[in-house]
C-alpha cells in the first residue's frame, strides 16, 4: 500500500519552475536549480558522492542537507530507445553548497 506522501520543503532557495511532487523531502539549504523537477519515482544522481537518490515502499525521495541539484538527463541503454540514442530526464547534485552558491543566491535574492 502507497504511503500519501505531503511534500516537505526546508531548501532555501528555488531559482525559478522548480517542481517537488509526491511527497518527495528537500533538506535544509538545498538549492534547486531552474526546471528541476522532483517525483516519487525519479532517480536522483549525485555526482558528488558516487550515490543514487530513490524513493522507497517506506520512505520518500529525500534530497540532502546542502545539495545543489539541476536538471540532467541519462541515456537509455538497452532497447529500441537505445538504437535511437535518446535520454531519460534526472535530476542531478552537482554539487554541495559552499561560499559561492551562497554569494550567487545573495545575488540572485537581491536581483527580486
Amino acid at each position: 500500500m502507497r504511503r500519501p506522501w505531503c511534500v516537505c520543503l526546508q531548501c532555501s532557495s528555488t531559482l525559478g519552475n522548480c517542481g517537488v511532487y509526491e511527497g518527495t523531502l528537500v533538506r535544509a539549504r538545498a538549492v534547486l536549480g531552474a526546471g528541476t523537477i522532483l517525483t516519487r519515482s525519479t532517480p536522483v544522481y549525485d555526482i558528488v558522492r558516487g550515490e543514487v537518490y530513490r524513493a522507497t515502499a517506506e520512505k520518500p525521495l529525500e534530497i540532502p542537507e546542502d545539495a545543489v541539484v539541476v536538471p540532467g538527463s541519462r541515456a537509455i541503454t538497452r532497447g529500441k530507445a537505445a538504437e535511437g540514442n535518446l535520454s531519460l530526464y534526472t535530476p542531478v547534485i552537482v554539487k554541495y553548497r559552499d561560499e559561492k552558491t551562497d554569494k550567487a543566491l545573495e545575488l540572485e535574492e537581491l536581483l527580486r
